[in-house]
């Protein structure tokens, strides 16, 4: 009953009218995400997918870029994101080790989740898929042939990515990977960009969007901060009240700092 309001700039008349997106595709793919997010094994809900769905279909046609994500699990967002990179004549990077989440610092063995009044634990290998079985969900399931795949830790296979990007997604659990991830993506992203995170309601890693110091010296910039930060976007219904793991920022020109002369 509250699709059409968590979800109403996907549905908004205005979104992907530049790709001639109409209501009819619109339910067609809402079909499609539901169905894959019962298919392929996903942390993440299709609510989460329409969301970026809404964001993405309003990117403007004539600005270049492709899109990324970091973290890939099973595919389970991947399939959907291929399906609007297609759409939008655009190519999708998925950076994965695709054996599993690296063995955590003593900072990330676990995360404070006040929302739920708890603490998620994280141990290496965790949330592993390999790249052939991510693969064959996006064959079965998206597009796979706007995919590209970079097997490997952020900090190995990041440095040496350099085309521009219009949209980030990143579902990488631990902070550090996320700190990794935002060092090298953060620059490719064009202004007026989103990225989204999936991990908004880890008190540590929202925190890391606001943190000043970490952001002028690896960035050069101000912290853009988080939309959902700390409790997530209001998308699912919980105790307590509305909440989710889903968070974004936008990349706008004036975050750059002046930078130093001599």
């Amino acid at each position: 009953m509250l699709l059409p309001v968590v979800a109403r700039e996907f549905f908004s008349r205005d979104t992907g009218s530049e790709y001639g997106v109409g209501l009819l595709w619109k339910l067609r793919f809402l079909y499609v995400v539901i169905r894959n997010n019962i298919r392929v094994e996903s942390a993440s809900n299709f609510l989460y997918h329409l969301i970026m769905a809404g964001k993405i279909l309003r990117i403007p046609k004539d600005l270049p870029g492709n899109f990324i994500e970091c973290g890939s699990y099973k595919g389970g967002s991947a399939v959907n994101l291929s399906r609007l990179a297609k759409k939008t004549g655009r190519r999708l990077h998925l950076f994965d080790s695709f054996e599993g989440l690296p063995e955590p610092t003593a900072e990330d063995k676990e995360h404070l989740v006040l929302s739920e009044l708890q603490f998620h634990t994280y141990e290496g290998g965790a949330y592993a898929g390999s790249l052939p079985e991510v693969r064959e969900n996006i064959r079965k399931y998206g597009a796979l042939d706007v995919c590209e795949f970079h097997k490997g830790f952020f900090n190995d296979t990041l440095p040496g990515f350099s085309e521009q990007l219009v949209f980030a997604y990143i579902d990488a659990d631990l902070t550090s990977s996320v700190r990794d991830a935002l060092k090298y993506v953060w620059p490719l992203l064009q202004d007026g960009c989103y990225l989204f995170t999936d991990e908004a309601h880890h008190t540590e890693i929202a925190g890391l969007f606001y943190d000043p110091a970490w952001w002028a010296d690896e960035l050069h910039s101000t912290p853009p901060g988080l939309v959902g930060g700390g409790n997530g976007l209001g998308l699912l219904l919980h105790p307590g009240g509305f909440r989710s793991s889903l968070g974004f920022t936008a990349k706008l020109k004036t975050q750059e700092l002046p930078r130093r002369v001599g």
